[in-house]
């Protein structure tokens, strides 16, 4: 069985997004003591929190509880303070179904480094509103990975969504019969949008891998 890390993992992620304990423990709605904790493998986060790490550094779970595998083995001794640019279109809504706003000429965003290699097929957002502020702030710029296989996308997963030209991040949950567009927000006056999927198509234009908020932003410039 794989070795589980998840608390090197965790303290190195923390700091390559220069990131206090307490810092991180704000974002993961833990004190900065739990994250300690973690880091020190006194105690573990649960699934939900391991969700709510994984989603913040654009890992998968797995990535966070063993580590990079095989090939990307040497991920970890990246340096992170090095980054590409990538240009952002705007009013990515969290809220309500709108359109978005392509690229200006300036709208550019400096991502890590480790994206470089699927830059390809990744794009990059501004998003505009709250209802997703447990995890993605107003404001935040969000990269979403395009190459994905849509059927098998968890239950749970943040994803850009398409549905009738109009477009929305949110939770995705789906099965034959609804596709639920979830919020997760402390503004409970968010609500779902639920979608029949015989009547509307919904287009998954991609995953979200990574996001960085606004005052991450402010510090690289």
């Amino acid at each position: 069985m794989d070795k589980i890390i998840i608390s090197e993992m965790i303290k190195k992620l923390r700091e390559s997004y220069h990131l206090s304990q307490d810092e991180l423990g704000e974002k993961m709605n833990v004190s900065g003591k739990t994250i300690h904790s973690w880091e020190k493998g006194r105690t573990e986060p649960n699934m939900g929190k391991v969700q709510m790490l994984a989603d913040f550094f654009g890992v998968s779970t797995d990535t966070m509880i063993y580590g990079y595998k095989n090939d990307d083995a040497n991920r970890m001794d990246i340096i992170f303070n090095d980054y590409f640019p990538l240009k952002y279109a705007s009013n990515l809504s969290a809220g309500s179904l709108d359109e978005i706003l392509e690229s200006d000429p300036d709208s550019v965003v400096y991502v890590p480094i480790r994206f470089q290699s699927i830059k390809n097929h990744i794009y990059a957002f501004k998003v505009n509103g709250t209802s997703m502020n447990n995890i993605i702030a107003d404001g935040s710029i969000v990269i979403a990975d395009t190459d994905i296989d849509k059927n098998q996308i968890k239950d749970g997963t943040i994803v850009v969504a398409l549905v009738d030209g109009l477009a929305t991040i949110k939770r995705l949950y789906q099965n034959s019969n609804q596709i639920t567009l979830m919020p997760d927000s402390t503004d409970k006056s968010h609500k779902p949008i639920m979608i029949d999927p015989t009547i509307t198509t919904v287009t998954i234009l991609g995953k979200v891998i990574w996001h960085m908020n606004p005052d991450d932003i402010f510090k690289l410039y």
